[in-house]
């Protein structure tokens, strides 16, 4: 009987810094989203890599599960808090602006 051989698949942080290379990806994957909860978990996502934040990291500053991370990095999420986005952004050092564009 033949051992089988174990496949390694990237992690997602891999397949996303290998995706990022190209340009047309990274074009359509830096233009914001006319979904505001897409573009909630993308500035999430953004802001916690850009300060070097594991969602494990960010998870302990803010005293929440790293699934709770998740979920709010999940562009599926919709229940984003005011309360909660102003947290996230004073662990990083950030501040959070809300506008009302017209249509």
């Amino acid at each position: 009987m033949e051992k089988s051989k174990k496949i390694r698949l990237p992690t997602f942080n891999e397949y996303s810094r290998k995706a990022l290379e190209d340009p047309k990806f990274r074009k359509v994957f830096e233009t914001p989203d006319e979904d505001p909860f897409i573009e909630i978990a993308y500035q999430i996502v953004k802001m916690r890599t850009s300060a070097g934040l594991t969602q494990k990291e960010l998870a302990r500053r803010l005293r929440v599960s790293q699934q709770a991370i998740a979920r709010l990095e999940s562009v599926k999420y919709r229940g984003h808090s005011l309360s909660t986005l102003l947290r996230i952004a004073t662990a990083l050092k950030r501040r959070v602006r809300v506008e009302f564009l017209p249509v």
